[in-house]
């Protein structure tokens, strides 16, 4: 509501912004979804345990337990199904039900859905494929608490050791995705749900960045540029309390 409406709004005028801002967090209820052809894995990606997000208040925190979420149009937030030039979602009769519940003039609707359990990988792959084994190996190995440790590691008399600690977690998981895209034969955009993102996405949320030359990783602090310095201080605190 803005300082000039005299009443709160009561209904959605279409504005997009909810859209804008990242595709919904996906819930059991939305397993049909995919039962239907609606949702492929191909649509979404998950956040894996311990990965730092920012939540309905935009305040940082690390995720006890994974989440699975429909993934942005390329490099923007905005939701795969949103459709811009029409302000209207690709998919409304069948769109997930935090969509449903999502009314940003009233959002307690939307907190009660919140709080029902989220969709987790398990919940869409059989239980008796192979590919179980390898998330949970590389879940272990590239639990997101092993980097977290490496990054304060940095600050350490064992510095180098930290480094090369990431490099190994980057390395692993940047070269195992087109190895079991060619082995497996799996959908290589369904990789971010089997793996989550990689981690040379989301080492952003560490406050570095990695440059790659040829099959060699660079660890760097992150420019200006991509982050301000207010969040870089706040990532970077949070990290140390974590």
């Amino acid at each position: 509501m803005t300082e000039r409406e005299e009443k709160p709004r009561t209904h959605c005028i279409r504005c997009g912004t909810c859209c804008i801002k990242g595709g919904p967090t996906l819930h059991e209820e939305d397993v049909s979804l995919f039962a239907k052809g609606i949702l492929q894995k191909g649509h979404v990606y998950t956040l894996r345990n311990g990965e730092v997000v920012r939540n309905i208040d935009d305040a940082l925190m690390v995720l006890e337990k994974e989440i699975i979420k429909i993934k942005g149009q390329g490099e923007s937030w905005s939701c795969m199904f949103y459709d811009e030039d029409q302000r209207a979602c690709k998919i409304y009769k069948y769109r997930p039900v935090e969509c449903r519940a999502l009314k940003c003039w009233d959002l307690r609707d939307f907190r009660e859905v919140m709080g029902r359990p989220c969709l987790q990988r398990r919940d869409l792959i059989e239980p008796d494929d192979g590919i179980l084994k390898i998330i949970g190996n590389h879940e272990q190995r590239c639990a997101y608490e092993t980097l977290r440790s490496a990054v304060r590691g940095l600050q350490g008399p064992d510095s180098d050791k930290a480094v090369e600690k990431i490099l190994d977690l980057l390395q692993y998981d940047q070269y195992m995705r087109p190895f079991l895209t060619q082995k497996l034969k799996v959908n290589p955009n369904a990789m971010d749900f089997f793996f989550g993102r990689p981690l040379t996405t989301t080492i952003r949320i560490f406050g570095l960045c990695v440059k790659q030359q040829g099959d060699t990783f660079l660890l760097a602090p992150m420019e200006q540029s991509q982050t301000s310095h207010e969040d870089s201080l706040s990532l970077y605190r949070t990290i140390l309390c974590i």
